[in-house]
Protein backbone atom coordinates (compact mmCIF):
# COMPACT_ATOMS: atom_id res chain seq x y z
CA UNK A 1 0.00 0.00 0.00
CA UNK A 2 1.33 3.42 -0.97
CA UNK A 3 1.84 5.99 1.77
CA UNK A 4 -0.17 9.16 1.31
CA UNK A 5 1.60 12.32 2.36
CA UNK A 6 1.73 15.94 1.39
CA UNK A 7 4.63 18.38 1.23
CA UNK A 8 4.07 21.92 2.41
CA UNK A 9 5.94 24.94 3.73
CA UNK A 10 6.89 24.69 7.36
CA UNK A 11 4.74 26.60 9.86
CA UNK A 12 5.26 27.62 13.45
CA UNK A 13 3.13 24.75 14.80
CA UNK A 14 5.60 22.26 13.27
CA UNK A 15 8.47 23.26 15.57
CA UNK A 16 8.31 20.44 18.11
CA UNK A 17 7.69 17.65 15.56
CA UNK A 18 10.38 19.11 13.25
CA UNK A 19 13.02 19.14 15.99
CA UNK A 20 12.08 15.75 17.41
CA UNK A 21 12.09 14.17 13.93
CA UNK A 22 15.54 15.63 13.31
CA UNK A 23 16.79 14.09 16.56
CA UNK A 24 15.14 10.73 15.78
CA UNK A 25 16.66 10.57 12.30
CA UNK A 26 20.07 11.58 13.68
CA UNK A 27 19.89 8.69 16.14
CA UNK A 28 18.88 6.28 13.38
CA UNK A 29 21.42 7.45 10.80
CA UNK A 30 24.38 7.99 13.10
CA UNK A 31 23.93 5.29 15.74
CA UNK A 32 27.06 3.48 14.52
CA UNK A 33 29.05 6.71 14.15
CA UNK A 34 28.44 8.84 17.26
CA UNK A 35 28.50 7.76 20.91
CA UNK A 36 25.21 7.70 22.84
CA UNK A 37 26.12 10.92 24.64
CA UNK A 38 25.73 12.92 21.38
CA UNK A 39 22.10 11.82 21.07
CA UNK A 40 21.38 12.34 24.74
CA UNK A 41 22.66 15.92 24.49
CA UNK A 42 20.51 16.61 21.40
CA UNK A 43 17.42 15.13 23.04
CA UNK A 44 17.83 17.15 26.23
CA UNK A 45 14.52 18.88 27.08
CA UNK A 46 16.22 22.24 27.69
CA UNK A 47 17.90 22.11 24.26
CA UNK A 48 14.65 21.09 22.55
CA UNK A 49 12.81 24.01 24.20
CA UNK A 50 15.57 26.41 23.09
CA UNK A 51 15.28 25.08 19.54
CA UNK A 52 11.48 25.41 19.58
CA UNK A 53 11.77 29.00 20.83
CA UNK A 54 14.22 29.88 18.04
CA UNK A 55 12.38 27.93 15.36
CA UNK A 56 10.41 30.80 13.81
CA UNK A 57 13.46 33.03 13.52
CA UNK A 58 15.51 30.34 11.80
CA UNK A 59 13.03 28.29 9.78
CA UNK A 60 10.30 30.79 8.95
CA UNK A 61 11.45 34.42 9.16
CA UNK A 62 14.99 34.05 7.79
CA UNK A 63 14.92 35.34 4.18
CA UNK A 64 17.98 33.24 3.27
CA UNK A 65 16.45 29.97 4.51
CA UNK A 66 13.44 27.94 3.38
CA UNK A 67 11.98 24.82 4.86
CA UNK A 68 9.29 22.29 3.98
CA UNK A 69 7.79 19.29 5.74
CA UNK A 70 6.07 16.14 4.58
CA UNK A 71 3.16 15.06 6.69
CA UNK A 72 1.03 11.93 6.80
CA UNK A 73 -1.96 11.60 9.07
CA UNK A 74 -1.09 14.92 10.74
CA UNK A 75 2.45 13.87 11.66
CA UNK A 76 5.68 15.28 10.23
CA UNK A 77 7.44 12.35 8.54
CA UNK A 78 10.13 14.25 6.67
CA UNK A 79 11.67 17.67 6.33
CA UNK A 80 13.92 19.69 4.07
CA UNK A 81 15.71 22.94 4.78
CA UNK A 82 17.93 24.91 2.48
CA UNK A 83 19.58 28.26 2.14
CA UNK A 84 20.23 30.45 -0.85
CA UNK A 85 23.78 30.99 0.41
CA UNK A 86 25.91 28.18 1.79
CA UNK A 87 26.72 28.10 5.49
CA UNK A 88 30.19 26.77 4.62
CA UNK A 89 32.78 29.52 4.15
CA UNK A 90 34.56 27.47 1.47
CA UNK A 91 31.42 27.44 -0.71
CA UNK A 92 30.33 31.01 0.06
CA UNK A 93 33.27 32.27 -1.95
CA UNK A 94 31.75 30.71 -5.07
CA UNK A 95 28.06 31.50 -4.39
CA UNK A 96 26.72 28.04 -3.66
CA UNK A 97 23.28 27.42 -2.20
CA UNK A 98 23.15 24.79 0.53
CA UNK A 99 20.80 21.86 1.08
CA UNK A 100 21.23 21.90 4.85
CA UNK A 101 18.68 19.38 6.05
CA UNK A 102 16.99 16.42 4.44
CA UNK A 103 15.58 14.08 7.05
CA UNK A 104 13.06 11.32 6.45
CA UNK A 105 11.64 9.13 9.22
CA UNK A 106 13.07 5.61 8.69
CA UNK A 107 9.55 4.15 8.26
CA UNK A 108 9.06 6.44 5.23
CA UNK A 109 12.43 6.09 3.53
CA UNK A 110 12.75 4.46 0.09
CA UNK A 111 9.38 5.73 -1.16
CA UNK A 112 10.77 8.67 -3.18
CA UNK A 113 10.16 11.35 -0.56
CA UNK A 114 13.82 12.35 -0.30
CA UNK A 115 14.01 12.82 -4.07
CA UNK A 116 10.84 14.94 -4.02
CA UNK A 117 12.42 17.19 -1.40
CA UNK A 118 15.63 17.31 -3.44
CA UNK A 119 13.70 18.35 -6.56
CA UNK A 120 11.81 20.99 -4.57
CA UNK A 121 15.11 22.41 -3.31
CA UNK A 122 16.47 22.57 -6.89
CA UNK A 123 13.31 24.31 -8.06
CA UNK A 124 13.53 26.92 -5.26
CA UNK A 125 17.13 27.89 -5.96
CA UNK A 126 16.62 27.92 -9.74
CA UNK A 127 13.87 30.51 -9.28
CA UNK A 128 16.47 32.72 -7.58
CA UNK A 129 18.92 32.25 -10.46
CA UNK A 130 21.28 30.10 -8.41
CA UNK A 131 23.08 27.47 -10.46
CA UNK A 132 25.27 25.70 -7.89
CA UNK A 133 24.64 24.04 -4.57
CA UNK A 134 26.32 21.86 -2.01
CA UNK A 135 25.32 19.17 0.45
CA UNK A 136 27.56 18.42 3.43
CA UNK A 137 27.43 14.89 4.83
CA UNK A 138 29.42 12.78 7.25
CA UNK A 139 31.84 10.59 5.34
CA UNK A 140 30.59 7.53 7.24
CA UNK A 141 26.92 8.17 6.36
CA UNK A 142 26.95 5.73 3.47
CA UNK A 143 23.18 5.68 2.89
CA UNK A 144 22.94 9.45 2.39
CA UNK A 145 26.09 9.54 0.27
CA UNK A 146 24.69 6.86 -2.01
CA UNK A 147 21.53 8.95 -2.55
CA UNK A 148 23.50 12.15 -3.26
CA UNK A 149 25.63 10.32 -5.81
CA UNK A 150 22.54 8.77 -7.42
CA UNK A 151 21.03 12.27 -7.67
CA UNK A 152 24.05 13.50 -9.63
CA UNK A 153 26.29 14.95 -6.93
CA UNK A 154 30.02 15.12 -7.47
CA UNK A 155 32.24 14.46 -4.47
CA UNK A 156 34.26 17.65 -3.94
CA UNK A 157 37.92 17.56 -2.93
CA UNK A 158 37.15 19.83 0.03
CA UNK A 159 36.41 18.23 3.40
CA UNK A 160 36.45 19.46 6.97
CA UNK A 161 36.20 18.09 10.47
CA UNK A 162 32.75 17.87 12.05
CA UNK A 163 33.33 18.03 15.80
CA UNK A 164 31.10 16.50 18.45
CA UNK A 165 32.20 16.21 22.08
CA UNK A 166 35.80 16.96 21.16
CA UNK A 167 36.00 14.17 18.58
CA UNK A 168 36.42 14.88 14.88
CA UNK A 169 34.44 13.17 12.15
CA UNK A 170 35.09 13.73 8.45
CA UNK A 171 32.49 15.83 6.65
CA UNK A 172 32.56 15.60 2.87
CA UNK A 173 30.67 17.61 0.29
CA UNK A 174 28.68 16.86 -2.83
CA UNK A 175 28.40 19.68 -5.33
CA UNK A 176 25.90 20.19 -8.10
CA UNK A 177 26.13 22.54 -11.09
CA UNK A 178 22.65 23.06 -12.51
CA UNK A 179 24.01 24.35 -15.81
CA UNK A 180 25.33 20.85 -16.52
CA UNK A 181 22.77 18.93 -14.51
CA UNK A 182 20.31 16.34 -15.76
CA UNK A 183 17.71 15.52 -13.16
CA UNK A 184 16.89 11.86 -12.79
Amino acid sequence: METEYRIRKVKLGDAEQYIKLTNFVWRSAYKNIFPESVFTARENEERINRMINGFAEHAIHNPNYFSYVAEADGKVIGLMGGSYRSQYTHFQETDYADLQALYIHPDFQHIGLGKKFFDLFVSKIKKKGITKFVIGVLKDNKQARKAYEKWGGKLDTYSKPFVREGKEYDEVFYTYDLENFKQI
